[in-house]
């Protein structure tokens, strides 16, 4: 609300988060110049879904925020909000706050993914996508995923995509088979619906509860399978064992307990 509770809360932020935070691509601690003069940082927003995952995460030990990973498709790696290397198993996390009530329906992608999705929609079954909107811009497709018939709208799974896409690369470039499980952290605006504008309440109860159905619809098990084999034939290396994998959905009051789990 002021550039002094700013400061107070990137002031205790420790100096190896803050590295962490600053090596990443979404410039969170970072001031931006813009049309109207200069913005705050992303994570200066209570709507920051890299301020909740550090809140509720920055006591973990051993967490690293805004992690890293090369897909080996096109130029940019995937960016986790979250990693913990573990003795037994590695636990990525992805945090979503404000994002679900963006729609994901038309979405613009790289040519380069192309080959990815096709791939996926001939190994799992109960997906496919539409690309037949126009898009300006070169080198680009516009495009709506379907899974089970129905429109993906709140759920940004072009994301989550490229998240096993760097996954599975480092598991078969590394040749590393750690037990994985991936949390998907989504803020709950059930405790705060009280502080909700009357006209706006029932629509972020509403749209919070589509997210988590449209989640539901999939089988991320298999989905994480067909980008694992996608990937053998990218990188023209085969796996050495089959990965156990486990993908759960959280919200900010249960991440704790489910997280330790």
């Amino acid at each position: 609300m002021s550039n002094d509770e700013w400061n107070k809360f990137k002031n205790n932020i420790s100096k190896l988060h803050q590295a962490q935070f600053n090596d990443g691509d979404g410039g969170e601690l970072k001031e931006k110049k813009g049309r109207y003069g200069i913005y705050p940082p992303k994570m200066a927003s209570y709507g920051s879904s890299s301020r909740m995952i550090y809140v509720v995460s920055k006591d973990i030990d051993g967490f690293e925020f805004e992690k890293q990973l090369p897909t080996r498709i096109g130029p940019l790696p995937a960016n986790l909000d979250g990693y913990l290397w573990g003795t037994n198993r590695d636990i990525y996390v992805e945090a979503k706050c404000r994002e679900i009530y963006a729609s994901h329906q038309k979405v613009q992608i790289s040519n380069v993914y192309k080959d990815v999705y096709d791939f996926i929609r001939n190994k799992y079954y109960s997906f496919s996508y539409y690309d037949n909107y126009p898009c300006k811009d070169e080198g680009f497709f516009k495009c709506t995923f379907i899974i089970k018939d129905t429109d993906v709208i709140h759920f940004d799974i072009k994301q989550l995509i490229c998240h096993f896409l760097g996954i599975t690369a480092n598991m078969l470039q590394n040749n590393y088979y750690k037990p994985i499980r991936f949390i998907y952290l989504i803020f709950n605006p059930e405790p705060i619906k009280d502080y909700l504008a009357n006209e706006k309440r029932e629509a972020i109860i509403n749209t919070y509860k589509e997210t988590l159905k449209e989640i539901r619809r999939w089988d991320f098990g298999q989905l994480f399978e067909a980008v694992l084999a996608f990937q053998e034939e990218n990188l023209g290396l085969s796996r050495k064992k089959d990965p156990e994998f486990e993908f759960v959905i959280v919200d900010q009051n249960e991440y704790k307990e489910q997280f330790y789990k």
